[in-house]
C-alpha cells in the first residue's frame, strides 16, 4: 500500500468518524439533516475536536484521541510535530485530507 493510499484511507476513516460524531450531536439538538460524510464543515471539525478534548486544554492527548478509534489508530502519523499531542490544526488537516 502506498503512502497516498494510506493517507486516503486515514482521511476516509476520519471523515466517517467525524460525520458520526456530528450526526449524533446534531440529532440531539436539531432535526436538520447533517452534512454529508464527504464534506465536513469547519463547525463539525471544531465541534468534534472540542468534544474529544476532555480537559479543554486545546490539544488532544493519546488518551483523549481514544474517543475516536480511527484517530487513535493513526495518532502518531497525524502528530506532525511529534509532541505527543494533536493540535486543532493537526486534527483539521487530518480530517480535511490531502489536497
Amino acid at each position: 500500500m502506498t503512502l497516498k493510499d494510506r493517507s486516503s484511507l486515514l482521511h476516509a476513516g476520519l471523515v466517517l468518524a467525524l460525520a458520526g460524531a456530528a450526526f449524533g450531536a446534531q440529532a440531539q439538538t436539531t432535526s436538520q439533516a447533517p452534512a454529508t460524510a464527504t464534506t465536513p464543515t469547519t463547525e463539525q471539525i471544531e465541534g468534534a475536536f472540542k468534544r474529544a478534548d476532555a480537559n479543554q486544554d486545546g490539544k488532544l492527548s493519546k488518551e483523549e484521541a481514544m474517543r475516536m478509534p480511527v484517530l487513535a489508530e493513526k495518532f502518531d502519523q497525524i502528530d506532525k510535530d511529534k509532541d505527543g499531542f494533536l493540535s486543532a490544526e493537526e486534527f483539521s488537516a487530518a480530517v480535511i485530507g490531502p489536497k
